[in-house]
């Protein structure tokens, strides 16, 4: 398993220390970073960043939950648990989609209980795995935005601006791809089908979730402007019968 990468954010240092020292023992590889208030939590954060949160829901200033709910706005995959001793804020905390609510004094079996789920679910994940840059780095594939080649480097552009180069070929990569969810508009591009968010018709490009242009080949416009509309439609047959 690769590294987990775990915020914690508690501000009373006892409780912080106690509780970084036992995320560390309760997984092999893990890598973990401690804050002392809401505030300098979310100076550090960006989407992506983290596996797993852990906020205190009783700090000076910003709540725990105040700051999982600015998360959420950016963020709806990162899994959360919220550390309290009281239960006042369990509904809240279910809402903002936090996986486990934390009793103080926290015990070890509950925290090795959240770390083995999480690792769990983050194996379980659709992923690509590359060698980038001397590592080895799992990339889950809804957090890809589009690959790119450029001569003989593949270049992922991620949904949290991280841009992951390795050595390839897309023809030769391209199948590892879900087909129903990336379709290769360009002979230099893949483009995650859930990211787009609109169509240029001028600039043949798909536009992206974050306002980058992914070229369309002039020549397969149409097939891949028809794709990405039948793709929404499945989409919203898709909510029509939940």
């Amino acid at each position: 398993m690769e590294q987990l990468m775990v915020g914690i954010c508690e501000d009373n240092r006892e409780e912080r220390v106690r509780l970084l020292d036992m995320v560390t023992e309760a997984a092999e590889k893990v890598t973990v970073e401690a804050f002392s208030s809401a505030e300098e939590f979310l100076k550090s954060y960006y989407p992506g960043k983290y596996d797993l949160i852990i906020l205190d829901i009783y700090m000076e200033g910003m709540s725990g939950i105040e700051a999982l709910e600015t998360v959420r706005k950016t963020d709806s995959r990162v899994e959360a648990a919220i550390e309290t001793t009281s239960q006042d804020f369990a509904l809240e905390s279910y809402r903002l989609r936090a996986a486990r609510y934390l009793e103080k004094p926290v015990k070890m079996e509950d925290v090795s209980e959240l770390i083995q789920s999480v690792i769990r679910k983050k194996e379980a994940e659709p992923h690509l795995e590359v060698e980038s840059e001397g590592s080895r780095v799992r990339i889950p594939f809804d957090r890809i935005l589009f690959v790119e080649q450029k001569g003989k480097m593949l270049w992922i552009h991620m949904d949290d601006e991280r841009e992951i180069p390795f050595r390839g070929r897309l023809d030769d990569e391209e199948q590892k791809f879900p087909s129903g969810q990336f379709l290769r508009c360009h002979k230099s591009f893949l483009v995650n089908l859930s990211k787009i968010r609109g169509i240029d018709r001028e600039l043949l490009t798909f536009v992206m979730e974050d306002g980058q242009n992914v070229h369309i080949h002039r020549q397969g416009f149409f097939n891949a402007k028809r794709t990405y509309e039948q793709y929404l439609y499945s989409i919203a047959e898709g909510w029509k019968n939940r």
